[in-house]
């Protein structure tokens, strides 16, 4: 049943990233009416695949890291169509989607090996999910500095393309990636302090290089340095928005490291 509810849910996904980027490029609001339902009945499957996997499990769904990732998912999409309405971009899941779709399908494709004895325990599902509440914000920080660029390049050749009129302003979009910085920053700083702390328990240091750990820590230097510069350094605009597409970067690095590469994360 689970991964039946899986494909699901990832076909509804997929549907839904194809009426997002449809409305893009149509912006007929009946085209963006029919993207919501389906994700939000692409969300109602995983809702469901998650609550099934736990009673399989007995316990929360972050035994393993594609399970751990799945879970982000499912984090990104409430994010998403909670963010669209709080903020009115219409065309958020257009850019949101297509990560949705591509973490979902690397999940249903990745090695789900579980985690060792000593890290089966309360503490350690809080160290994930704080870390993928983290990794979820994120993505919007990513997608904030994306559209902030592509709007920008807009501006300056004073010829308007297509997408003008359908992304927000410059000033919309530099507060969604402040305000998702700070947001998904405390996450991963306490997700990851939680993690040292049962590294040094399970490992016997916090320091045993981990291919997942060493690009986690990258990560959380690139959004460390970038919240402070925005902070006290004044930064914001294009400079911001290219330190969120590092910062992802860095990211997409630690999931795949985690899901590909040997290492104590079970992967």
């Amino acid at each position: 049943m689970y991964p039946s509810l899986i494909n699901s849910a990832v076909v509804g996904y997929i549907c839904a990233m194809g009426l997002a980027l449809a409305y893009l490029v149509q912006r007929h609001d009946l085209v963006h009416r029919l993207a919501v339902l389906a994700t939000l009945a692409a969300w109602a499957a995983h809702t469901i695949s998650l609550i099934v996997r736990a009673v399989e499990l007995g316990a929360p769904p972050l035994g393993s890291l594609p399970d751990a990732i799945w879970v982000g998912v499912w984090v990104i999409v409430l994010l998403e169509v909670l963010l669209e309405q709080r903020t009115g971009v219409r065309v958020l899941g257009a850019f949101v989607l297509p990560i949705v779709v591509l973490l979902s399908l690397k999940t249903t494709t990745g090695r789900s090996a579980a985690l060792g004895p000593a890290l089966a325990s309360a503490w350690i599902w809080i160290h994930i999910a704080l870390a993928m509440i983290g990794i979820a914000a994120f993505v919007f920080n990513f997608v904030g500095g994306i559209m902030y660029l592509l709007q920008e390049r807009q501006l300056k050749t004073k010829r308007p393309g297509a997408f003008y009129y359908r992304l927000p302003s410059l000033a919309t979009l530099d507060r969604l990636t402040f305000r998702t910085l700070a947001l998904g920053f405390p996450f991963l700083t306490v997700g990851l302090m939680l993690g040292a702390l049962w590294a040094r328990a399970a490992w016997g240091s916090a320091l045993t290089f981990d291919p997942l750990a060493f690009f986690s820590l990258v990560a959380w230097v690139i959004y460390a340095g970038t919240l402070a510069g925005r902070a006290a350094g004044g930064w914001h605009g294009r400079r911001a928005a290219y330190f969120a597409i590092f910062g992802f970067a860095a990211l997409v690095l630690t999931l795949g490291a985690g899901l590909f590469l040997p290492g104590r994360h079970g992967s």
